[in-house]
């Protein structure tokens, strides 16, 4: 397997003679479109500014293709064949548990709050814990909070309006969330999204308006129910090679960190720019807020996801998760206030 690298490692010095010099190289692999928010803050900005903070002598190459599928990304590094990725915490669920706290029902207002209090609860309860094992964990992201937008005559003004209906909803945490809800969750690939769309296939969708934006099936949309904290959220971890890492020196080591201080932020602040800036099309949709008793009915259900998450990471060895939620939901508060 790093046979493929190095030969990518040796096609680059080809094209980009000024690599040869360079102390370091690091292959930074990517499976995300390059207009995506996740790719622009937390790769190829991320990997700009470690070049600038080293002073030029560590080189971060991004591949023009991925090297390897979207749930690969750990195993590839792992494996050698690349130095650096991004993974989401839902396509390693063999390893991750605790980090699944930033996929939660309600849990993330924004995305900058969201992955700030995610990175903040990983160094300060989970890092211990090396579930990502044989990687160091650079940064963390949480998108913004997964909503409701309907298509067709689907209009969700109260938890009973999902019985039986079918919402499309990404694999793992969030397709549990909409069972949960008394719906039926479709899966499909992102690409295929706006054909189910189209054809009637689903009622409605579990995401936010960014994604639909970027699945072309915004103006599809005929309401729109806005879950505070959202029915759930994705999650994603930054992380290099522990191994690549042991390698580096420790002035190099201090670039990236250097590189990565307020990561998690950034990221989550540019995918909540992506939504303001659709504010404007979203207005135009008729919108359900969800508060009093509506919001009750749906937290009481939701209450059911975030239980399991505890069970969970209790039998992973984590003593105090109700401790850990509470200090997750200040860092949220303290956040919050900010944007």
């Amino acid at each position: 397997m790093k046979t493929i690298r190095a030969a990518l490692a040796a096609s680059c010095m080809l094209v980009m003679p000024g690599l040869a010099a360079a102390e370091t190289e690091l292959i930074f692999n990517s499976y995300l479109p390059p207009h995506d928010e996740l790719y622009r803050i937390a790769i190829r900005d991320f990997a700009q500014d470690i070049e600038r903070e080293s002073g030029g002598s560590i080189k971060v190459t991004i591949p023009d293709s991925s090297l390897a599928p979207s749930d690969r990304q750990y195993e590839m590094v792992r494996d050698g064949i690349a130095d650096m990725a991004i993974v989401s915490t839902g396509g390693v669920p063999q390893l991750v548990t605790l980090n699944k706290i930033g996929d939660l029902p309600l849990n993330s207002p924004s995305s900058r709050a969201a992955s700030i209090a995610l990175w903040e609860t990983y160094n300060r309860y989970f890092l211990p814990f090396d579930e990502f094992k044989g990687v160091k964990v650079l940064s963390t992201n949480v998108l913004p909070g997964r909503q409701i937008l309907s298509v067709g005559s689907l209009a969700v003004e109260h938890v009973g309006d999902l019985q039986g209906v079918k919402l499309w909803s990404p694999p793992g945490a969030l397709t549990e969330t909409v069972r949960q809800l008394g719906a039926v969750p479709v899966n499909s690939e992102f690409t295929d999204l706006q054909e189910y769309v189209t054809k009637g296939t689903v009622d409605g969708l579990a995401m936010a308006a960014g994604s639909a934006s970027g699945a072309r099936v915004l103006e599809y949309v005929t309401h729109y129910t806005r879950v505070p904290g959202g029915l759930g959220s994705l999650s994603f971890a930054v992380f290099i090679s522990q191994e690549r890492w042991a390698e580096l020196t420790e002035d190099e080591q201090a670039a990236i960190l250097r590189a990565a201080e307020g990561l998690p932020g950034r990221t989550g602040a540019e995918a909540d720019a992506v939504e303001a800036g659709l504010a404007p099309e979203m207005e135009r949709i008729p919108t359900t807020v969800l508060e009093g008793e509506a919001l009750a009915e749906f937290e009481r259900l939701l209450a059911g996801r975030i239980e399991e998450w505890k069970a969970s990471a209790k039998a992973k060895g984590l003593e105090n998760p109700d401790e850990v939620l509470a200090f997750y939901h200040e860092v949220l508060a303290r956040e919050t206030q900010q944007d």
